[in-house]
């Protein structure tokens, strides 16, 4: 799709460089065309009924120009229509009618009138239920696909701008495609206009059409200056918005603590005023076409009637229907034409966003976690890091050599200094990512060949920075899945939590507001618990799991997980080791490898790195 100032520059088609202006031109209605192709996929039936109805809608429209200049013929009392091409048709209906001549035709035209209204209709709720249709599965395609995304996509990304991608940008696709369905019905009924015009006067039609193209040309040339460069400033101010808005809410407590809501407002402020201070001159340069085309219609009018009298100096009365005829028509096409200004700003306003969209669904560089085949049953054996090295991309590599075993139904603790890479081996292990070189033998089998979903299914993981979303206590711990009261009230007993839970008002149905704002560090890192233990596992990985609590917290925590530890393969990675004296294990790690393991009595004595590290921080 290219990158923005390619495309800026591409937009601007130089006066200059008249080959450089057809290809920007069958460019653009080329990346319209792929773009309109690629998001109505699987909707080809609704495409060929709007264009059915864009045609019959134009012959509508058509017919009721032709039907009016017979009306206005017989209502001045003429002889005879004057036009060649239409007289059978006259004719003919006048045969089969018995009705008076005017009569006749005013029926017909309000006949066509109402045809024309209710194929207007049709076509209408039919383009509308299209748009929601591609609204709907555009969006459930960009959740797949930040489903099926690694890890590593979250890590890459702004939240601004995933929240961009996910609730923001699909909009514009409905405005794309609004607009897209509007602008090719109105060419339609432009075009058959025109071909009805050209056989009624093609003097009268020579004049029409070439305000329209002096229109069109000012259109394209104000539209396509302006129109992308707005949307992809919107695209970036609301993007950072949203990022800044997040960022915000998320740090409210630690904002609020050191009086920094000024600042925060001042970087809002700022991503403001990155839209809104062009917004005045780009909307009022995005207006100015449709006023002209005011001016240039009323103009135009009064040109033909002045050109028409000179020609027709003798005669002029009689061709007062033709007159009438093409005010009428110009009438019908007024609309449309002014409508190409607003359409044409919409879609290239739009074209950011959709172009951000079809790179998302397109790019597969995070795409690079493979599920394996091998449904996970249960841990039978330990499991091993073998010779594991990782890299984040080709960067410096962070994991080196390690050498690592978790222990069956035994306590294994990974500690180290902050940086030493203790919480990517835990990604490791839950497959946020894949190891560059080396294994991670699970039952002895490398574990990038099991189902990540049955895998994770005997894994409960608690981290230090603890997710509780808004809604009840119950709910997060079931954390979506479905459990029985007993099973819930289980997991919060085993966690140390049910005492709590049962003390509140509403018991396990107490809601504990955005981000658990109405608990405490240690009730949600007990909550937190509680669903990991809520899913029975085999396997449980603590990721500084009491780093961020006080000592009391930190205490009755450390409590439940010393009573789940006795029954489960248990993996904690720790900072403060006095948490960590009753494991069976502990490896000790500094800049990606292992450099001492053993028990806590064990590296005590040694009085190596281990005995360093519990000085300065047990």
């Amino acid at each position: 799709m290219g990158n923005q100032k390619n495309q800026t520059t591409f937009w601007s088609h130089p006066a200059e460089n008249i080959q450089a202006r057809i290809q920007g031109l069958l460019f653009r209605y080329l990346k319209t065309y792929l773009l309109f192709d690629f998001y109505s996929r699987g909707f080809k039936v609704h495409l060929l009924a709007l264009l059915f109805f864009s045609v019959l809608l134009g012959i509508m429209e058509t017919f009721q120009i032709v039907l009016l200049y017979p009306i206005l013929n017989a209502s001045f009392d003429l002889k005879g229509s004057g036009l060649t091409f239409f007289d059978p048709l006259y004719s003919f209906i006048l045969t089969y009618v018995a009705f008076p001549e005017v009569v006749t035709f005013s029926l017909l035209f309000m006949g066509f009138v109402v045809l024309t209204f209710l194929v207007t209709i049709l076509y209408h709720g039919l383009s509308l239920m299209f748009t929601r249709n591609v609204i709907v599965k555009t969006k459930g395609l960009i959740f797949k696909k930040l489903k099926n995304s690694d890890y590593r996509y979250f890590v890459d990304t702004r939240q601004g701008d995933v929240l961009y991608n996910v609730v923001t940008s699909p909009s514009f696709i409905s405005s794309f495609l609004d607009s897209s369905t509007i602008l090719f019905s109105n060419i339609v009924v432009i075009l058959t206009v025109i071909i009805a015009l050209f056989f009624i006067s093609p003097l009268g039609m020579v004049i029409l059409f070439g305000g329209g193209i002096v229109f069109i040309i000012l259109v394209r040339e104000v539209g396509n200056r302006v129109s992308y460069s707005i949307g992809a400033v919107q695209m970036q101010s609301i993007s950072s918005e949203n990022a800044v808005i997040s960022q915000y809410i998320q740090g409210i407590r630690q904002i609020r603590s050191v009086h920094g809501d000024d600042f925060w407002e001042s970087q809002y402020t700022k991503t403001l005023h990155t839209y809104w201070d062009k917004y005045v001159k780009y909307r009022f340069t995005e207006r100015l076409p449709s006023s002209l085309l005011m001016m240039v219609f009323f103009i135009g009018i009064a040109m033909m009637v002045i050109i028409l009298y000179y020609l027709y100096a003798d005669r002029f009365l009689s061709i007062i229907p033709l007159i009438g005829t093409f005010a009428f028509s110009a009438l019908k096409l007024l609309p449309r034409l002014t409508s190409f200004s607003s359409l044409n700003s919409v879609m290239l306003n739009a074209y950011p966003s959709l172009e951000k969209i079809y790179v998302l669904l397109n790019d597969d560089r995070y795409e690079t976690i493979q599920n394996g085949t091998t449904p996970f049953t249960s841990l039978e054996s330990n499991i091993i890091f073998d010779h594991v090295e990782f890299r984040y991309y080709n960067e410096q590599e962070l994991i080196e050599n390690l050498n690592l075993t978790i222990h069956k139904n035994r306590v294994t603790a990974l500690v180290g200094h902050s940086g030493s890479g203790k919480s990517t081996v835990i990604s490791l292990l839950l497959r946020y990512y894949d190891v560059s070189k080396g294994k991670i033998l699970v039952n002895g089998t490398d574990i990038r060949a099991f189902d990540i979903g049955t895998f994770m299914a005997k894994v409960g993981y608690v981290s230090q920075d603890t997710f509780i979303y808004n809604a009840s206590i119950r709910d997060n711990i079931a954390f979506g899945e479905e459990y029985s009261e007993e099973q819930i009230n289980l997991a919060a007993q085993r966690a140390n939590i049910h005492s709590f839970i049962v003390s509140l008002p509403d018991g396990y149905d107490s809601m504990v507001g955005d981000q658990g704002l109405k608990l405490s560090g240690g009730e949600k890192q007990r909550i937190a618990i509680a669903r990991a233990l809520v899913r029975n596992p085999e396997i449980l990985v603590l990721d500084e799991a009491t780093s961020n609590l006080d000592n009391e917290s930190e205490a009755i925590v450390q409590e439940s997980i010393n009573r789940v530890a006795e029954t489960v393969t248990t993996f904690i990675v720790a900072h403060r080791l006095s948490t960590i004296r009753r494991a069976d294990v502990i490896y000790v790690m500094s800049q990606g490898r292992i450099v001492e393991w053993g028990s806590h009595e064990v590296l005590m004595e040694k009085q190596g790195r281990y005995y360093e590290l519990y000085e300065r921080n047990g």
